[in-house]
């Protein structure tokens, strides 16, 4: 926890509260400045419960109202920044240099903490263009898409990528397709399904029929984008390459959208 600025998040508080000798920290909480939005709206503690992690505030004309604690600021004060240190373990600040890497990196959701060395070892395997093993990135995609968006999958994805001797593995371009897809590059997406028109690609069966299923999806858009029949018609090329390898809902999605876009 950053304990130089001068306010933390009440959010970051709550674990502290709940440790042993939590109760000296939240004694030293009534009284100390809180705010949720602006920090010119300053409010007073007046009390907290942690029971419903609810905090009573007083404004400054008198008025009282009870706030969600993790909602907003406190303001702190040197015995509350010894209050903190005091309950801050080795562990907690491991924890933090986790946390600050991880968001350094894009990443604005909270993350549980049994989540953190999975996330930062997919994070530090892509900051170092390496990529990790299959188990390794599968587990580091889920949590990217459970904190993330398509914005950091499709980062983490394509630096392990840069570290892939050729060909590429198909779980990673699969990814990265998706990903580029979801986060509005669908040019960029279709690109890379060029993999299928190889010969040599390393892939798979399944990981032909996802990424062949992909490509099909890829045309379409661009058909909506510029209007060009023979876009529709590379679709259905796909469409049928990926049926031919085993029937799928997502194939049977690709033809229904076929269908449609040739009414």
């Amino acid at each position: 926890m950053d304990l130089e600025g001068e306010d933390v998040s009440a959010d970051a508080i709550l674990p502290l509260l709940h440790k042993p000798g939590g109760q000296h920290l939240a004694e030293g909480l009534i009284g100390a400045s809180f705010y949720v939005d602006d920090p010119d709206a300053l409010t007073t503690i007046v009390s907290l419960d942690l029971r419903s992690r609810a905090v009573r505030v007083q404004f400054p004309d008198g008025r009282a109202r009870s706030l969600p604690f993790a909602s907003g600021y406190v303001l702190l004060t040197p015995p509350l920044v010894s209050a903190i240190s005091a309950l801050h373990t080795p562990a907690d600040e491991a924890s933090e240099r986790m946390r600050q890497k991880i968001a350094a990196f894009g990443f604005r959701s909270k993350i549980e903490d049994d989540d953190l060395p999975g996330l930062l070892a997919a994070i530090e395997a892509a900051q170092s263009y390496r990529l990790p093993w299959r188990e390794e990135r599968i587990e580091g995609l889920r949590l990217a898409r459970k904190y993330g968006t398509a914005r950091e999958e499709a980062k983490l994805a394509s630096a392990w990528l840069e570290g892939a001797i050729d060909p590429p593995p198909g779980d990673v371009v699969i990814a990265l397709a998706s990903a580029l897809r979801d986060s509005g590059k669908p040019i960029e997406a279709l690109s890379l399904t060029d993999l299928v028109t190889r010969k040599a690609n390393g892939l798979d069966r399944e990981e032909t029929r996802v990424l062949v299923t992909q490509r099909g999806a890829l045309w379409l858009d661009r058909y909506e984008l510029q209007h060009d029949a023979e876009c529709l018609d590379r679709a259905r090329q796909c469409a049928k390459r990926s049926w031919a390898i085993g029937p799928s809902e997502e194939c049977s999605m690709l033809y229904r959208r076929i269908d449609k876009l040739e009414r």
